[in-house]
């Protein structure tokens, strides 16, 4: 028989690992660098998390190591992570042999950690700083849409809780006057002066609902003929029970707030359309700036257009100092707003940000002679003119504010008769005299964009955005499979949004040093 050449094999009891198991793991393994920087952070930030809880049965700095090499190897379940502490070789010498449960691990990562993981995160920065891989010069900003950990027909439409709540105050007053027609039987004062605070075009609250509830239980030991005090007892338990459902409402719009929709269960998300599907499902926004394909910032929102969640974003980057805040920033034109060229120029930053017609400015493609900006505008006399001749005078100024409160002025020009213009049809739908809107404010920081935008340095930005902060989202979906969020509940996606972002950077660190090697 031919001898096969394979190597020696015993199962025998013998010492499987060396006295230091660090000796398994190759030189330049991701897991040394995440040793490395998050040893390098003060012990004073970990200590600010235990501050006001009893002493955690693990170091918080070996669990913090242990969370980010967990996301930074695609390991986002708690259970998943548990299980690698007693078996992969390189989770059992990062935690020093010790195995926190499921439990400790999303205590730590979603409670014990979320005050200070922007310290940590901060700290990361300052280390990506000082070995030259950022300089906090060019910030570039996009954001991308990811599911949220619910239900897919768990929605609460805010259309349908104020259609709800405005059918069941009218059942409410309806109600009020059975009570008030019974309380006058017996000419009670009492019933009439109560009810009358709830009358015709007065706010009905259940605040409101419970305070009179009480008065008419308390009034109903006063009544004297029996049948009488039947019918209201009955009747007040009904407005017991409308009140109750009130209450309901009137928290499903608290949660609401300015959206137009949330999950029943993760009240933070909000159903948007997301890449790929015509279905509305329940998901956050994630906002990152990038530089140099590292994340600088991160921030996450339940409101599905990019515009309104700059002004939160860079406010995160403000209130670290101003060591980070960028010189340039550049954006896509769903961030041309008034509102953000505004705080980019309050915090002297360069505008790099598209507007929705800057591309169309550029080509000549906005050649329709009905928009106001090929219309000619006459300085003297404050008018425009239109393609028929007719003059657009000035009628009134009015004020828009945004759901962030940013208040927008606006100029309106108005036509004093269009009805005998053969142009009106191709001009204007609306059947009243056209109107048009001028913001001297937006104008200003559009050219202003514009110029930035055509000069040298703005066409190598623009060039840049695409590939610096498209590709962080590429690695954190396509390589990372980071497609829905994990962890649910308020701030919980935006936290869950500051492990990917700490453990982009540092496996990015890795990915260097490794060609430079």
């Amino acid at each position: 028989m031919r001898k096969i050449p394979f190597k020696d094999y015993e199962q025998i009891q013998l010492p499987v690992f060396p006295l230091d198991i660090s000796e398994m793991i190759p030189k330049g393994h991701l897991v040394w660098i995440i040793n490395s920087v998050i040893d390098d952070i003060s012990l004073d930030v970990f200590a600010q998390a235990f501050q006001n809880v009893g002493q955690p049965p693990y170091h918080p700095r070996m669990m913090m190591k242990v969370i980010i090499y967990a996301y930074a190897t695609k390991l986002y379940s708690s259970r998943k992570i548990e299980k690698a502490l007693m078996q992969d070789i390189t989770f059992m010498w990062v935690s020093g042999m010790q195995k926190p449960d499921h439990n400790t691990i999303n205590r730590f990562r979603g409670d014990y950690f979320k005050d200070i993981l922007e310290d940590v995160f901060t700290n990361v920065l300052d280390y990506l700083f000082e070995q030259g891989y950022i300089r906090f010069e060019h910030y570039f900003v996009d954001g991308t849409k990811v599911e949220a950990n619910a239900g897919k027909y768990t929605y609460v439409w805010k259309k349908n809780v104020q259609r709800f709540k405005a059918q069941l105050t009218e059942s409410v007053r309806e109600l009020l006057g059975e009570i008030d027609a019974i309380n006058q039987e017996e000419d009670d004062e009492y019933g009439k002066r109560g009810l009358e605070e709830l009358g015709e075009g007065k706010s009905i609250d259940s605040e409101k609902l419970k305070e009179l509830t009480e008065k008419l239980n308390e009034d109903l030991g006063k009544k004297t003929e029996k049948k009488q005090k039947r019918a209201l007892k009955s009747k007040i338990k009904k407005l017991e029970k409308k009140t109750e459902k009130l209450q309901g409402y009137e928290e499903q719009e608290q949660i609401l707030g300015t959206r137009n929709s949330y999950s029943k269960t993760d009240k933070g998300a909000t159903f948007m359309r997301m890449k790929g599907t015509d279905e509305l499902r329940a998901g956050y926004n994630h906002q990152i700036s990038s530089e140099n394909q590292f994340v600088v910032n991160y921030s996450s929102h339940p409101n599905p257009s990019d515009t309104p969640t700059f002004d939160k974003h860079l406010d995160k980057i403000i209130k670290r100092g101003e060591r980070y805040i960028p010189e340039t920033y550049t954006g896509d034109a769903a961030y041309g707003s008034e509102e953000n060229y505004e705080v980019l120029a309050e915090n002297q930053i360069e505008s790099y940000f598209k507007y929705n017609t800057f591309n169309q400015d550029i080509t000549g493609k906005n050649k329709n002679p009905f928009h106001k900006d090929n219309m000619e505008y006459d300085t003297e006399n404050d008018l425009f003119i239109c393609p028929a001749g007719k003059h657009l005078r000035f009628d009134q100024e009015t004020e828009y504010i945004t759901e962030n409160g940013y208040i927008s002025q606006a100029k309106i020009y108005k036509c004093q008769d269009c009805n005998d213009c053969s142009l009106k049809q191709k001009c204007t739908k609306a059947k009243e005299n056209r109107t048009i809107q001028v913001r001297e404010n937006l104008e200003k920081h559009k050219a202003n964009a514009r110029s930035n935008l055509t000069s040298e340095k703005g066409i190598k930005l623009c060039g840049q955005r695409g590939w610096d902060v498209e590709t962080v989202f590429g690695d954190l979906k396509f390589n990372q499979g980071y497609y829905r969020s994990i962890l649910k509940g308020p701030g919980k996606p935006e936290l869950e949004l500051g492990w990917l972002s700490i453990s982009h950077n540092l496996r990015k660190v890795q990915r260097i040093k490794e060609k430079v090697a």
